[in-house]
C-alpha cells in the first residue's frame, strides 16, 4: 500500500499472509493503529477459490495446515501428500461443471491450427456457458433461494 495516496485520517484495509488486516490511519502522526472496540461488526463477502491438487511430496500453499491435517479429504503425512493420498484427492469444484473445465481444454487444443479455430470458438462458447452456470449455482443457497444484494440511496 502507499501511503501517498492517503491523504485524510480513514479507515484501511489490505491483504498480507493470507489474512484481511484493518487498521485506522491518522494523517497527522502517519501511523496505523488496531481497531480497539470489540465490540465492532466486520462482515467480509469473498470467493473462495479451490485448492489445487497437491503432487507427492508437495504441501499445501495456504498458511494453517498441520503434519497430520487433511486436504481435499486425504490426511497428510508429515504436513505433505502422500503417493496413495494423491489418487484419493477430492475435487472441490461440484461434479455437474467438470465438463466446461474440459471444453476450455479442447478449446485451448484447436486455438493451435488456423483450419480448426472455428471448433476452439464452439469450445470456448460452451466453457463460458459452463462458467455463467457455475457463477449463477455459486450465489444460490443449497435450499434453492438465492442471495440477493439490496441497494440504497444516500
Amino acid at each position: 500500500m502507499e501511503r501517498a495516496n492517503i491523504s485524510i485520517s480513514q479507515w484501511v484495509w489490505w491483504l498480507e499472509r493470507d489474512s484481511v488486516l484493518i487498521a485506522y490511519y491518522d494523517q497527522s502522526t502517519d501511523k496505523f493503529t488496531s481497531p480497539s472496540e470489540a465490540d465492532k461488526v466486520v462482515t467480509l463477502f469473498y470467493i473462495q477459490r479451490p485448492d489445487k491438487y497437491l503432487l507427492s511430496g508437495e504441501a499445501p500453499e495456504r498458511d494453517g495446515f498441520g503434519a497430520t491435517d487433511s486436504y481435499l479429504g486425504v490426511s497428510l503425512v508429515g504436513g505433505e501428500m502422500t503417493d496413495t493420498g494423491f489418487w484419493e484427492q477430492e475435487c472441490e469444484i461440484p461434479e455437474q461443471f467438470h465438463e466446461a473445465l474440459i471444453a476450455r481444454v479442447i478449446g485451448n487444443g484447436y486455438e493451435r491450427s488456423v483450419e480448426t479455430i472455428q471448433l476452439a470458438s464452439y469450445f470456448l462458447k460452451k466453457y463460458e456457458a459452463g462458467v455463467r452456470e457455475a457463477k449463477k449455482y455459486s450465489y444460490r443457497g443449497r435450499d434453492g433461494s438465492q442471495i440477493t444484494t439490496m441497494r440504497q440511496d444516500f
